[in-house]
């Protein structure tokens, strides 16, 4: 009996172990902190054209120096940051993450941020990260909203944090 307890507790040890380098293998892939891949709907009955913008708007005391974004929009998005825009870019899952440095366009106050994306068959995916010179971060999550077009806004429809299919871990 004891050598079956003992079995027991280094199987479980194991597991442990095994739970732990798993989660410290997460944290060394994921560049993008709390960020959720986030899109218009998470459903899609019919494949259809879509095009729509995602934002959110965030306080600075300041202007900081450096401000590394971190974005990907599959497939394919573009980026404004206070009027100031950044190139669209065709993104398709396995192509690095785009890092832009948006401190030029930031100011102390309010600071929106929206990203163009558009899909040819509704399906996609935007993950957005920016790192601030004091630990704060700015993330893709549910607080974002999307407006349609038609000009319909509501909340970001989340799909969940890195790694997911098809995307995986994006690096830069």
């Amino acid at each position: 009996m004891r050598a079956i307890l003992a079995l027991a507790a280094i199987v479980l040890a194991a597991a442990g172990f095994q739970a732990l380098w798993r989660a410290a293998g997460d944290r060394a892939n994921l560049v993008t902190g709390g960020a959720q891949w986030i899109w218009l709907k998470l459903d899609f009955p019919e494949t259809e054209a879509l095009h729509f913008h995602a934002s959110k708007e965030f306080r600075l005391d300041s202007r900081p120096t450096k401000a590394l974004a971190k974005l990907f929009v599959d497939p394919r998005g573009s980026l404004t940051v206070n009027g100031t825009g950044y190139p669209a870019a065709e993104q398709p899952p396995g192509t690095p993450l785009r890092v832009i440095d948006i401190a030029p366009a930031l100011v102390a106050g309010v600071n929106r941020i929206s990203i163009e994306a558009e899909s040819p068959t509704g399906a996609g995916g935007i993950l957005f990260s920016l790192d601030l010179p004091d630990g704060k971060s700015v993330v893709s999550d549910s607080s974002w909203s999307v407006t349609t077009s038609q000009g319909v806004t509501r909340p970001a429809a989340v799909w969940g944090r890195p790694p997911m299919y098809p995307w995986g871990y994006p690096k830069p």
